[in-house]
């Protein structure tokens, strides 16, 4: 006669696939250089900056101005008769300052970029260190995939400003990577008639890592065991 418990009575499991387990989610490693703003001190100011007045003058400095170097900033800030001239971003006394300032119809974008390495379907959080600020505006985060000659957004979050110590300090969100070098791009945006600055402390890319672990549980005595499952239509145990 064929022996279909499934669990002894001492609670072990006689068919495998009866074990319960519990996913754990956890975002390790570092993946952009130089988050840091106190610690890359003045240097963003000597990165290499490209001035643009084209229609989309983001996607104009991914291809123009391109992030050949990885894990290195890059920035750019508009300027022309299409939009408002405005500074590119600078890294000083512990911040990273973007500028932004619309006159009349005209806005003006400051922003900043890096090519990163990452693995290809893996899912990454952004974290965004805020500081407290009065002035006005959006501070957007994105990431780009390189397509031929072009660049595809592939996500997007951003910060509105003012911020008071009643906001959240930090912005959070994740993106998954579609390819091995996608970009991150920040940039900045007012609808202020007056030059406008805002500024942040750090930004961090962490990847998302899963764990599977089986799940414990103490019986009457103290002892810790497995959690198992039952398979339907069969007996628990011998008893």
């Amino acid at each position: 006669m064929s022996n279909n418990q499934q669990i002894t009575s001492t609670g072990i499991p006689q068919q495998s696939g009866l074990e319960t387990f519990s996913s754990i989610i956890t975002y390790d490693g570092e993946f952009i250089n130089w988050g840091n703003a106190f610690n890359y001190v003045t240097q963003l100011g000597s990165d290499t900056d490209y001035s643009s007045n084209a229609e989309n003058p983001l996607t104009d400095a991914l291809i123009n101005s391109p992030a050949t170097v990885l894990n290195e900033w890059y920035r750019y800030h508009t300027d022309g008769s299409l939009y408002t001239t405005v500074s590119a971003p600078i890294s000083t006394g512990g911040y990273f300052i973007f500028n932004g300032q619309k006159v009349g119809s005209k806005v003006g974008y400051s922003g900043m970029y890096q090519k990163l390495v990452l693995t290809v379907g893996k899912e990454y959080e952004v974290t965004i260190q805020n500081t407290i600020n009065a002035n006005s505006g959006k501070l957007y985060v994105k990431t780009f995939t390189p397509s031929s000659n072009d660049f595809i957004e592939s996500s997007s979050s951003y910060i509105s400003f003012p911020i008071s110590k009643i906001a959240k300090s930090y912005l959070k969100y994740n993106f998954t990577a579609y390819t091995a070098n996608d970009i991150i791009v920040l940039y900045f945006t007012t609808t202020s008639a007056s030059i406008t600055n805002v500024s942040i402390v750090d930004i961090s890319i962490k990847e998302k890592q899963e764990y599977i672990v089986p799940v414990y549980a103490n019986d009457m005595y103290g002892n810790a065991h497995n959690v198992l499952r039952l398979n339907a239509g069969n007996r628990l145990s011998n008893v």
